[in-house]
């Protein structure tokens, strides 16, 4: 087996994931298709704070595939999670202002699937 070439983390919409990770159906290959920009590089892996925090169950989720772990997250909880990686800084990378404006952006009584993808 060789080391991922490739960790990416981002949010994609819940209607796939869902039912996985609430124990309806069972898990399936492949990784949900993304509908937001991807989490830039940090100081802290984005992707193991992802699945660590799955495996912790501070984040209500599960591996649905060999490598892919997915999280049922509402838009505040993304929040956090950016704030807790990233920090607040007064000058941002234009790809974490990009990531902070489209999270912003959710509808907040709504619930969306953070994914964790390695290739």
């Amino acid at each position: 087996m060789t080391a991922a070439r490739y960790r990416d983390v981002y949010i994609a919409g819940p209607d796939l994931v869902a039912p996985v990770l609430r124990g309806v159906v069972p898990a399936v290959q492949g990784a949900p298709y993304r509908i937001s920009p991807f989490f830039p590089p940090a100081a802290r892996d984005v992707f193991a704070e992802v699945v660590q925090r799955i495996g912790d169950g501070v984040l209500t989720g599960r591996q649905t595939a060999t490598a892919c772990w997915c999280a049922l997250v509402s838009p505040p909880e993304i929040v956090s999670l950016i704030d807790e990686v990233y920090g607040k800084a007064e000058e941002e990378p234009p790809r974490l202002s990009a990531l902070r404006r489209f999270v912003a952006a959710l509808p907040r009584d709504c619930t969306f699937s953070l994914v964790a993808l390695a290739f």
